[in-house]
């Protein structure tokens, strides 16, 4: 019997990352592969029209206890998040259901939703959007977060009370 897991990481394969090479050629993405974000969360993006793709973009994302995607909408994407280990919380529209290795969830388009790591290890995941641009989001908002750090300027900050 094929083991679910492998199905699944077979199909997010097949139909996310297959048509980063949909343009050249086939291959092989290995963990190091792909063009790591900055911030406290480890997103790498694996497969975006920068790679070639041209109706999906497919990331991995390993995100610390207490941290989270916050609660957001795709208005023109279908999102899913495959678990690879570790315990969160998957909120769509306000529902809060716990997620764990192996578990698949599913966001349609227009859905509120968002991701947090609520277990002691971090929450690892793959996720896959149906629709380019999200890269492209989440490129523009981890540079504007790094240039809002860069000019806090301690001298001015109130003490703490």
């Amino acid at each position: 019997m094929i083991n679910q897991r492998m199905l699944v990481l077979c199909g997010i394969v097949l139909v996310g990352v297959g048509s980063a090479w949909s343009q050249q050629r086939g291959g092989v993405l290995k963990p190091s592969d792909g063009e790591r974000l900055p911030g406290e969360r480890q997103t790498i993006i694996k497969a975006s029209p920068r790679s070639g793709t041209q109706n999906v973009e497919l990331f991995r994302d390993t995100m610390p206890s207490g941290t989270s995607t916050g609660v957001h909408v795709h208005r023109q994407a279908d999102e899913f998040f495959y678990v690879i280990s570790g315990k969160g919380l998957a909120s769509i529209d306000g529902t809060e259901l716990p997620v764990e290795a192996d578990d698949i969830v599913f966001v349609p388009r227009g859905h509120n939703h968002g991701v947090k790591s609520s277990g002691p290890m971090p929450l690892e995941l793959v996720f896959l959007v149906d629709r380019p641009g999200l890269a492209s989001d989440f490129r523009e908002s981890r540079s504007e977060a790094l240039v809002r750090e860069a000019t806090v300027d301690p001298r001015r900050m109130e003490p703490y009370q």
